[in-house]
């Protein structure tokens, strides 16, 4: 579905008009949010935008009456009479060029002279005078962006939860500081990646450094960085890699390829590790993923490159071969990244969509491993990408994704069925306060509220830290610029790679990095005494090597899903304040499964199983 790009640049525009600095939009006000907005409304409409020539007036068909009451089927407004003439062509031409024809209209309480009377559309803010049947256009209100600077869909998702329960509070702030920076030493040669790695599937992951000169295992306990790498004996040199119980033993294995051969290192009873060829040969690799093959608990690799993906099964004489027969699509889409694996259409079962530059390509998984011929998608990776990561930031239950690069970052939401939309635009303060050279992009939950943030990384700045606000918007957190704090100033010269977990247990998540110049740092989140999680782990004696898909919901309203696999950190599960919550997970192939759980005074571990386990 094809969005309108106007907004963001007429913002600007406004309130150079208006006499406003550029950045005043970035503020959020506290005192006014959706939840003032709809509770001091008399009458809240959902609209649709309906064509009309010319650029005298704006016409709507009232599709729902969702507070108050409203007798008429249609609304029109008078363009003609208003002192911002530009301001009212602008408005006809985002009306005409709305392709989700959605608007929604908010009436204050009180007399025709003080009545508030607002219409978004897709993030824009018309103020209105008149009643009715004579609304008449007055300005675009930058005002009202301070109150809600994203998507009109995702304010008519905010507006029912509202209505549904007037006591909900939409986030202003991210409400959360660092604590402080343990140092785990410098990382030799060329970093590859950090990732949490769950060894124990306890919940409480190591940090695992990717090093074309020897990867590293740390772990912080009591405040301290502990280097596990000579203990665990690892020797691996990984320029890609993928963590999967690949010998079914029950324990967690690193695949490792070095840039010449695929090397796999078991974990033994002891926790040392042994390597072993993985494979025949291995020239290329982009990219990655253990998945189940076949059947549950039978684990493969699937392999990216700048071609069609492989699907391979570890072993000394192992031969990749292609996911699908056919003929490749990507030939005119541009460079590769690395494939992404997950139920991207609620399926049950794990779907491959690979970016590239100028577009994606979506194979419909219809087994385990198994996959069809790709089909195009929307999913472009930019012409010079970073990482991309997986999170549900609509709150719809389905996998969304964002993409860093030295271009853009793009957020692509799911639509279902293999389609999807950029929707960066319209996510608040990120779409315009994030930096255009990121590198590294990570879904988390900072806050611990249950929805779902995004870490930012710079190989030339400090990274940043965007709080969500609830179904795809976003602010921006200042509390969290370690540009502005004491804790780490050395992050504000850029960091080579990180991610986000609770690596020290305590319930909140942990910011790890390697900076620059190679030194390995965890920033902890400062405790509040009430941060409440579940972390939900792939148990150990599963069999199942994933991805497995888990959500939570609050009141029967997804807070956002995960895309968990063995061994990674596991899915964040929170609520704001004490009380019960509902978690559900999928494993590949099988039914939907539900546990209900009471979040009160500690974290609480949730091993997800198999159906039928342990039978």
């Amino acid at each position: 579905m094809m969005r309108s790009v106007m907004p963001l640049a007429f913002r600007i525009l406004a309130m150079s008009a208006l006499g406003l600095a550029t950045n005043a939009f970035a503020l959020i006000n506290p005192q006014f949010t959706p939840a003032h907005l709809v509770g001091g409304s008399a009458v809240v409409l959902q609209l649709k935008i309906l064509p009309e020539p010319g650029d005298a007036k704006l016409a709507f068909a009232v599709e729902s009456v969702l507070k108050g009451k409203f007798d008429s089927k249609k609304v029109e407004v008078d363009l003609t009479s208003t002192s911002y003439p530009d301001q009212a062509k602008f408005a006809a031409a985002m009306a005409r060029g709305s392709g989700a024809r959605l608007a929604l209209m908010f009436i204050g309480e009180g007399s025709a002279e003080e009545q508030k009377i607002y219409i978004q559309i897709e993030g824009s803010w018309i103020a209105l005078s008149g009643e009715n049947p004579a609304w008449k256009f007055d300005q675009m209100s930058t005002a009202m962006l301070t109150t809600w600077n994203g998507g009109t869909d995702m304010l008519l998702k905010w507006v029912k939860c509202i209505l549904e329960d007037p006591t909900v509070e939409v986030p202003v702030r991210t409400g959360v500081n660092w604590g402080h920076a343990i140092s785990a030493g410098k990382i030799a040669g060329k970093v590859a990646g950090a990732v949490p790695v769950d060894l124990l599937g306890t919940g409480v992951p190591l940090l695992f450094v990717a090093s074309d000169t020897g990867d590293r295992l740390f772990s912080f306990v009591d405040g301290k960085a502990e280097d596990l790498t000579a203990k665990c004996k690892l020797q691996s040199k990984s320029i890609v890699f993928a963590w999967g119980d690949f010998n079914g033993d029950g324990r967690l294995d690193l695949a490792s390829w070095d840039g010449k051969a695929l090397t796999i290192y078991t974990q033994g009873a002891d926790g040392t590790f042994t390597g072993a060829a993985g494979a025949r040969g291995l020239a290329e690799c982009l990219g990655l993923v253990a998945l189940d093959v076949g059947t549950m608990g039978k684990p493969g690799l699937l392999v990216s490159t700048s071609g069609a993906p492989l699907l391979l099964i570890p072993g000394a004489e192992a031969t990749p071969r292609s996911v699908f027969e056919g003929e490749w699509l990507g030939k005119n889409l541009g460079k590769a990244m690395a494939c992404l694996l997950a139920d991207f259409d609620n399926d049950g079962v794990p779907d491959i969509i690979q970016p590239l530059a100028r577009g994606g390509l979506f194979y419909k998984g219809t087994g385990l491993g198994v996959f069809a011929a790709p089909v195009a998608c929307q999913v472009a990776a930019g012409e010079a990408p970073g990482n991309a990561c997986l999170g549900d930031w609509n709150q719809d239950g389905l996998l969304d994704i964002i993409i860093s690069g030295n271009d853009k970052c793009t957020l692509w939401e799911n639509r279902g069925k293999g389609n999807f939309s950029d929707e960066n635009k319209l996510t608040g303060e990120m779409s315009y306060q994030a930096r255009d050279a990121s590198i590294i992009a990570s879904a988390c939950d900072l806050n611990n509220d249950g929805r779902q943030d995004v870490l930012l990384l710079y190989s030339t700045a400090a990274p940043q830290i965007f709080f969500s606000r609830g179904y795809r918007c976003f602010g921006f957190s200042i509390s969290m610029d370690l540009s502005r704090t004491p804790v780490l100033p050395a992050a504000s010269d850029g960091q080579i790679a990180g991610c986000v977990a609770d690596f020290n247990g305590d319930g909140a998540q942990d910011l790890a990095v390697v900076l620059g110049d190679g030194e390995c740092v965890l920033v902890t989140r400062a405790s509040t005494g009430e941060d409440l999680c579940a972390r939900a782990v792939v148990s150990p004696k599963s069999g199942c090597v994933g991805p497995v898909r888990v959500w939570s919901l609050l009141n029967n309203r997804i807070l956002g899903a995960w895309n968990l696999s063995r061994g990674a950190a596991p899915a964040f599960l929170c609520r704001s304040d004490a009380g019960p919550l509902k978690i559900k997970w999928q494993f590949p192939g099988q039914a939907e499964q539900t546990k209900d759980i009471v979040l009160e005074n500690k974290p609480v571990t949730v091993l997800l199983e198999p159906l039928g386990a342990g039978k």
